[in-house]
């Protein structure tokens, strides 16, 4: 029925959640969505099954006991770094899941709880496109979003300049690091930074860059 990748192996993704309905959940509609999925409760025996079978997605939380999802990630690397790791966080984790996305150790992470799965899927399918594996063929293809009117009238408010800062934010950076790459003093971005969250509408840096990962807002600003 699923359709093997040259190998004859099957995509397989790995979900860890130490609560139980989430785990479920995500596992049901994971399996549903044509893919092969394996759970684990805790980070040790995420860890056991990563180092006994094949594993292209690991779906992890990152606050978990005994090992944390960052700590999890660190050692799922080591058994195989082509493993790919989307975090789901809540707020208390959200600054470590932005940094493990800036450098590159994370594949996407999503806040808690999640509210449309789908997109859930758009990401893991980018994850196994990147490593090269086939789809399943009964796997719905997840679109992106379209951009809301709210975000259409905030897009076309943005200056060129606050295009490159959303680019930068939806990437996690924060303001010494945008200064750098855009040979600009900290005090400018700070200052460019404060401008642009008024036209997006939110408080500060954390609520920016989930808004400006938003698919239908990325879409527009291309």
């Amino acid at each position: 029925m699923k359709m093997p990748d040259s190998s004859g192996a099957l995509p397989v993704v790995l979900v860890v959640d130490d609560e139980p309905d989430i785990l479920d959940n995500l596992s049901e509609w994971l399996a549903d969505s044509g893919y092969t999925t394996l759970t684990a409760s805790n980070g040790p025996e995420a860890l056991a099954i990563a180092k006994r079978q094949n594993v292209d997605v690991v779906v992890t939380d990152l606050n978990m006991p005994r090992l944390s999802g960052l700590h999890l990630l660190t050692l799922i690397k080591e058994v195989n770094s082509d493993i790919e790791v989307i975090f789901l966080t809540g707020q208390g984790t959200l600054n470590d899941a932005v940094s493990a996305l800036r450098q590159g150790k994370a594949f996407d992470f999503f806040t808690k709880p999640l509210q449309d799965l789908e997109q859930l899927n758009l990401s893991i399918e980018k994850a196994l496109l990147k490593k090269n594996r086939a789809l399943p063929p009964e796997a719905p293809r997840a679109s992106t979003p379209s951009a809301t009117p709210e975000m259409h009238d905030i897009a076309r408010g943005l200056t060129s300049r606050d295009r490159d800062l959303v680019q930068l934010l939806a990437q996690g950076y924060r303001a010494r690091e945008i200064a750098d790459k855009l040979s600009l003093s900290e005090n400018t971005v700070r200052n460019l930074l404060s401008q642009l969250y008024g036209k997006l509408k939110v408080a500060d840096r954390t609520q920016a860059a989930l808004f400006c990962r938003e698919p239908g807002f990325l879409a527009l600003i291309g």
